[in-house]
């Protein structure tokens, strides 16, 4: 009998503690002077996410609720403190002017156990500072302007094989197409090899490369976790990714190499560039910046196509335009596109600007705090170690910054317009030291896939287009619920 009486007062003790460990945690930025909304035990604010509304969205949520109120305010990712900053200058200062004190983005990464996560995207402090300032030579206009004749290639096969497809019906789910294009793209320039995912859907790179994309709740719940207990998370073993799908990649890339230096072959691709750098670091450190390369490049090239068709389709006249001015471009340049040309398309670049603001492919960048923080002009410390969630969804459909954001409207970027966008409320590759390095190549594919179906076919809503849009919920990046399904017709 004293033995149960003995656990039954442990058992209340414990949840006693428990319980009022919880209710402290909950309230963590109340008690720094933070305005904070109401968290529920275990979720925090993230309740409403993979239900009803995206992390994107749900943050949107915030952001409207509490702008004007505060420059930052107080969120729970379950019981871990993030803050949401609201006004755009102190973006500006996270991002650039106080960088010192945000220079790690607080994501987690296993070199051990999982070395393809340690990269450019996820180290810190110096180590990530040392491996940027070797790699950004390999993000040049004119490294890309090489790489432009073998992703044109695969843009003139994708044209061939949605021709292919039309001889049955008109009816496309246009997002599958694009992605399968993205990861022929990337896995040619990364990895060297030919997925061949075009021509068959079930290739080993596309199921792969699909896997590393659709993220499960519970690989949301493991990177939230390493996020906050990382050191604990590496003892536990966990990675960046799905232990099959760095193995695989990892095994891709360094078959790659050890090939291509053993039979001396010479390629204006990534893989190339990156072994140039064999002598600083190790094929498993190369072979992580060759993953993130195809990480960073696949889901967001394919996402932004995917939702400039979607406007395009709604927007007839805008299409009209745009194909006007490749068709024109194209014939003025002898017939051909080539690297110079497609920069050069001014209405182009209207639109995949347009596009980048109303669906940014990295809708959240992500900072930590460093060390201890004072926001300026207020009594608010964001405490060292906070992980901090900028919402780029919010403040690019602010329509403080753009009138009527829900509008598809190009002409905000013109030569006129762009100079009146108010700084730091544009961001759709981040900004600072820590901006998206791999931006200049994610515009070239984007352009060129888009410049080239444009030219060559005609969208419309279809009867299976979900119109209005609404975006999966169970998604981290922007992705539409029910896929893009458009009517494609032949030019």
């Amino acid at each position: 009998m004293g033995i149960i009486l003995g656990i039954f007062v442990s058992f209340i003790i414990f949840c006693t503690l428990a319980y009022q460990w919880i209710h402290k945690r909950l309230r963590f930025w109340s008690d720094r002077g933070f305005l904070q909304d109401n968290p529920s035990f275990p979720l925090g604010n993230l309740s409403c996410v993979g239900t009803k509304r995206t992390n994107t969205e749900n943050l949107d949520y915030f952001y409207k609720k509490f702008k004007g109120k505060t420059p930052a305010v107080g969120l729970y990712n379950f019981l871990s403190p993030v803050i949401l900053p609201i006004e755009p200058e102190l973006v500006k200062n996270i991002l650039v002017r106080d960088f010192n004190s945000f220079h790690d983005r607080g994501l987690f990464y296993n070199k051990e156990d999982d070395p393809i996560g340690a990269n450019t995207l996820t180290l810190n402090g110096q180590d990530w500072k040392d491996r940027r300032v070797k790699l950004t030579p390999i993000f040049t206009s004119g490294k890309m302007k090489l790489m432009f004749e073998l992703i044109d290639s695969l843009s003139d096969k994708m044209v061939r094989i949605i021709e292919d497809q039309l001889r049955n019906t008109n009816d496309l789910e246009m997002r599958s197409w694009l992605q399968r294009f993205t990861i022929d793209s990337i896995g040619n320039v990364a990895f060297g090899i030919e997925p061949n995912c075009l021509e068959n859907e079930n290739s080993e790179f596309g199921y792969f490369g699909r896997k590393l994309a659709n993220i499960t709740l519970f690989g949301i719940i493991k990177f939230i976790f390493g996020t906050e207990w990382p050191d604990f998370a590496r003892k536990l073993g966990f990675g960046f990714c799905p232990k099959d799908v760095g193995d695989f990649f990892l095994k891709t890339f360094i078959q790659t190499i050890e090939f291509r230096e053993k039979s001396n072959i010479k390629r204006n691709d990534f893989v190339s560039l990156l072994l140039g750098l064999k002598n600083e670091y190790t094929k498993e450190e190369l072979a992580a910046e060759a993953f993130i390369i195809f990480f960073g490049g696949f889901e967001t090239s394919s996402s932004l196509m995917t939702f400039l068709l979607y406007e395009l389709a709604l927007n007839p006249d805008i299409q009209d335009r745009l194909r006007e001015e490749i068709a024109n471009g194209i014939e003025e340049n002898d017939g051909k596109l080539n690297y110079d040309m497609l920069l050069g398309l001014k209405y182009l670049d209207m639109v995949v600007n347009e596009g980048l603001r109303k669906y940014p492919p990295i809708p959240t960048p992500i900072r930590k705090c460093t060390k201890e923080y004072e926001i300026p002009n207020s009594n608010l410390v964001i405490p060292n170690g906070t992980i901090v969630l900028i919402n780029a969804f919010s403040l690019q459909r602010d329509p403080e910054y753009f009138r009527d954001p829900d509008k598809f409207d190009p002409e905000r970027f013109n030569a006129e317009n762009i100079r009146n966008i108010k700084p730091f409320s544009n961001i759709p590759f981040g900004d600072g030291p820590r901006n998206c390095l791999g931006m200049r190549f994610g515009l070239m594919q984007s352009k060129l896939g888009i410049a080239k179906i444009v030219k060559n076919f005609m969208f419309q809503p279809g009867t299976r287009t979900q119109i209005p849009l609404k975006f999966n919920s169970t998604s981290p990046l922007l992705a539409p619920e029910k896929g893009m399904w458009l009517k494609v017709t032949r030019i």
